[in-house]
């Protein structure tokens, strides 16, 4: 508002009370200015602010820095409030409910790509999250449109989002458990409203559970579970994408280097270091470790940090993504224990056999591949030339969009018709939840009422905090003690995994994924109550009392 006045003043079009005015705020001491300057939003209404004059400039950049010192100091603390985007019921204009997406933040906006319910349905569509207005918005691109698809990479690179990899569920049928990788590339252009297929040659490998970050004009992927792998046992190796010359190619780095993994947090230090934390390798093979690539020069180095404070780590890494804000790593879970942080989660344990169903309330884990019809059910050793080579072209001998069929548990063969009442019970259910969809797209649907926990109980998130400030420096990463000034936090959600959280102007935005510990009337024989899957988004400020 006030930058539209002051533009209409230049042009000399203003009434005279209106430009009696504008030099009565223009007259303001610079302290009552910074006040009203900083109950603007952060996004483009404090953008446009600074386009008045020199002087609103330099109060907005003012603004800006205490801003970010007190939510950095609101972080360190363990002192944050916690906002909840009001829900809505008009389906045209909200998110659906899913877990396992894609998120990143650019331009004012959250993008959300993708991800799947419990009941195996995956999305293709994209949406963005306006961070002025709170709103939902659901862009109708053109162009190649990627396939819908749960546990993909999404980052930003320039005005495009890059979309990698992914997984979905090919049948519903109990009986018939086929899953698909996906090793499409496709990228959204951000000015033009537009999807892009990329083909690249030779293809890259087909990915799910991989992680992403952006580095110069390379985009580089660790971990995974990847299509040519036998047995379904996660990568450990690198990808690296040219973002200017379309092309990839693998990087060959010696030992030592962090064993395979999928469900890891990447978080870029600078153009040349990235870390790799947590992850899962399998069953019952939980990683807690800190790994820092180096990328400097021709040889590449990974090497493992000394984690200390172990005991006030973040638990579950393998399904609670990471973020980082400053020289923080920020994850979101209740306050481990000794056992939680080598245990598997109790709502999630069954999973850790590597399962691929997703039947009622289970969770996805990436799924088991039945070995590739090759000599001893070995891949060949791909070649190299100088440790950075293309890749290797019998990947294509798969064909990526072939579906994959796996077995429960690897080693064993179903019967006929294994767990056939179990199964017959899951195909209601399966029915009982289109049926309730159906009645809210008629208008027709009943809220299911819930139990509400007490703020600050012990199934509620907390802020976990790992301070990397010395991975650089001292090769060494410590995790930061709780508060105990402060609990979970004001508004504190459930706990929840498999959700997005992104950095945005001086706060955290969550969204989504399954929660646990929500309990509702309808009983459940598993510990804790049924799980929940979320389409509730939450903003991680600094108090309002110190803003």
């Amino acid at each position: 508002m006030f930058a539209d006045v002051s533009r209409k003043e230049s042009r000399g079009s203003l009434p005279t009370g209106m430009v009696e005015d504008e030099a009565f705020i223009h007259s303001l001491p610079s302290e009552v200015l910074e006040y009203i300057i900083g109950l603007v939003s952060p996004y483009n209404d404090l953008q446009s602010c600074k386009l008045v004059c020199k002087k609103w400039l330099e109060v907005v950049q003012e603004v800006v820095n205490k801003h970010q010192m007190r939510f950095l100091s609101s972080i360190n603390n363990n002192n944050i409030h916690w906002e909840t985007l009001p829900s809505s019921h008009d389906l045209f204009t909200t998110i659906s409910r899913r877990y396992s997406h894609a998120a990143c933040y650019y331009d004012n906006y959250m993008y959300v790509f993708g991800g799947c319910t419990s009941t195996n349905t995956t999305f293709n569509d994209l949406w963005k999250l306006n961070l002025s207005s709170r709103t939902w918005v659901r862009p109708l691109p053109t162009g190649s449109y990627p396939s819908p698809k749960a546990c993909a990479t999404l980052v930003c690179y320039k005005d495009s989002l890059i979309l990698y990899g992914g997984w979905t569920q090919s049948s519903s049928s109990p009986l018939h458990q086929v899953c698909q990788l996906f090793n499409e590339l496709n990228i959204y252009r951000l000015k033009t409203n537009k999807w892009d297929y990329e083909y690249t040659h030779p293809a890259p490998p087909s990915a799910a559970g991989h992680s992403a970050t952006v580095h110069g004009h390379h985009m580089i992927v660790f971990g995974g579970i990847r299509r040519q792998l036998s047995l379904g046992q996660p990568s450990q190796e690198i990808l690296c994408y040219d973002l200017e010359n379309n092309s990839w190619y693998q990087k060959e780095i010696e030992e030592p280097k962090p064993q395979g993994r999928y469900g890891q947090t990447q978080i870029a230090l600078n153009e040349h270091n990235l870390l790799v934390i947590g992850g899962c390798g399998g069953p019952n093979s939980v990683f807690n470790d800190v790994w820092l690539l180096n990328m400097e020069g021709p040889r590449w180095r990974w090497r493992e940090l000394t984690v200390e404070d172990q005991e006030h780590g973040a638990c579950h890494m393998w399904c609670s993504p990471g973020c980082k804000v400053e020289e923080k790593v920020v994850f979101l879970c209740r306050r481990p224990n000794a056992q939680q942080a080598s245990s598997p989660h109790p709502a999630y344990a069954s999973h850790y056999n590597m399962s691929a169903q997703i039947r009622g309330r289970s969770v996805w884990v990436p799924p088991v591949e039945n070995p590739i019809d090759r000599p001893n059910n070995r891949v060949p050793e791909e070649k190299n030339i100088k440790g950075n080579g293309d890749l290797n072209l019998r990947r294509q001998e798969v064909d990526p969009k072939e579906p994959v069929r796996i077995h429960p548990r690897p080693g064993t063969r179903p019967s006929v018709r294994p767990n056939a009442m179990k199964n017959r019970g899951k195909q209601l259910e399966a029915l009982k939840q289109m049926e309730e969809r159906i009645q809210r797209l008629q208008g027709n649907a009943r809220e299911i009422p819930k139990v509400k926990v007490p703020s600050g109980s012990q199934s509620s998130m907390s802020l976990c905090l790992l301070d990397i400030s010395e991975a650089l420096s001292k090769y060494r990463v410590r995790w930061l003690p709780p508060n105990d000034s402060f609990t979970n936090g004001r508004g504190s959600p459930e706990e929840a995994v498999l959700y997005s959280i992104v950095h945005g102007r001086g706060e955290l935005i969550v969204f989504g994924g399954v929660q646990k510990f929500i309990a509702t009337q309808a009983t459940t024989n598993s510990p804790g109550g049924p799980n929940i899957v979320s389409n509730a988004v939450y903003f991680i400020q600094a108090p309002k009392s110190i803003i």
